[in-house]
C-alpha cells in the first residue's frame, strides 16, 4: 500500500509511505528525511542508529517515536545525498557521467569487467534544501526527455 501524508518533520504533504508485508518505509520528498521500521524507538535504544556514521547520527532527528535520517537517492541520472558544508548539512547532486576508456581500469567490477559510468562527486552541485536539489534533478530529466523527443525532418528541395 502506498500513501502520501504530511511529514512529521517539515509538515509538508510530501511524505511517501510504503507498506509491504508488515514493513513500512517513509520518505519525505520535501525535506529529504526518511525512516523505516528498523528506526522505531529513540536513539539511545535503537541498534540501527548505532550503525550510522557520526555525520548521519548528528543529522538524524527524532519524531513520533522514530529516528529520521537524511536520505540518499541513487538514480540512473545521478546521486542525491546529504553533504557536509562547514559542519552544516546541505544537499548535493552528482550527475551520472561516462568514464573515459583510458580511466576504466581504475573502476573494476567484481565480475572482472569495468564500470562505464560513475557518479561525478568531484563536480557535484550543492543546494541548501532537499527540494531544491530534487527540483534540479526534475528539470534535468525534463530537458533529457525533450531532447529525446525531438524529431529531425529531412531537408526538402523546393520544386519549381
Amino acid at each position: 500500500m502506498r500513501i502520501i501524508s504530511n511529514c512529521p518533520l517539515c509538515e509538508t504533504h510530501a511524505l511517501h509511505v510504503i507498506e509491504e508485508a508488515g514493513d513500512s518505509s517513509m520518505q519525505c520528498l520535501f525535506c529529504g528525511f526518511a525512516s523505516s521500521n528498523k528506526f522505531i524507538g529513540g536513539k539511545e535504544v535503537n541498534k540501527e542508529y548505532n550503525k550510522l556514521t557520526n555525520e548521519m547520527k548528528k543529522w538524524s532527528k527524532e519524531k513520533n517515536e522514530r529516528i529520521w535520517i537524511p536520505a540518499m537517492l541513487t538514480l540512473p541520472e545521478g546521486l542525491l545525498y546529504p553533504y557536509n558544508d562547514k559542519d552544516k548539512m546541505k544537499w548535493a547532486y552528482a550527475k551520472m557521467v561516462g568514464i573515459p576508456k583510458a580511466e576504466m581500469e581504475d573502476y573494476p567490477k567484481s565480475d572482472g569487467g569495468f564500470y562505464e559510468q560513475k557518479y561525478d562527486v568531484d563536480n557535484q552541485e550543492v543546494y541548501d534544501t532537499f527540494h531544491e536539489c530534487v527540483n534540479r534533478l526534475n528539470e534535468e530529466a525534463k530537458e533529457r526527455r525533450a531532447d529525446e523527443q525531438k524529431i529531425t525532418l529531412p531537408k526538402l528541395k523546393k520544386v519549381t
